[in-house]
């Protein structure tokens, strides 16, 4: 009988090891949960940002007077060169239910892009910026949802 406490010893042991290994694999999993949403959250106003940016420089340049097409091309080139980046990273992080709208936003800024260079202004009413802004607002609902932030307030 002198060899119950030490088994008494070796299976409390054993249950404390168990638990100290369940605590810490379910907190590296809550602190990795943690860290992709805040990378994913990231990328998203990295992303956003890059369009807002070009949004303007193209609004500009489809207004501008005096530029060559050479010039408001290679401009328009430049400011859409921004998005690569987001988009790449985008790629990489998000899931389909936000790499497909933001394909999509993508698209829509690119023929911006190509209207702008051809010299027409952007700001019709109904035109390709309307539908540029709707790509835009399913693009960040994703985006909002991916993160579980609350759409309705």
């Amino acid at each position: 009988m002198t060899w119950l406490p030490l088994l008494g010893t070796h299976v409390g042991a054993v249950i404390a090891l168990a638990s100290a290994l369940l605590v810490e694999r379910r907190r590296e999993r809550r602190e990795e949960r943690v860290e992709r949403r805040k990378a994913r959250h990231e990328v998203y106003a990295r992303y956003l940002a890059a369009h807002a940016e070009v949004r303007t420089q193209l609004r500009i340049l489809s207004v501008a007077s005096g530029l060559t097409d050479e010039e408001r091309g290679y401009r328009a080139f430049t400011a859409y060169a921004a998005c690569y980046a987001s988009r790449y990273e985008l790629a990489v992080l998000a899931p389909q239910s936000v790499a497909t709208p933001a394909r999509s936003l993508d698209l829509r800024a690119r023929d911006l892009r190509d209207i702008v260079i051809e010299g027409t202004n952007i700001e019709v009413p109904g035109g390709r910026m309307r539908e540029y802004l709707d790509a835009l607002e399913v693009a960040h609902a994703a985006m909002r949802a991916d993160l579980g932030a609350d759409i309705d307030s």
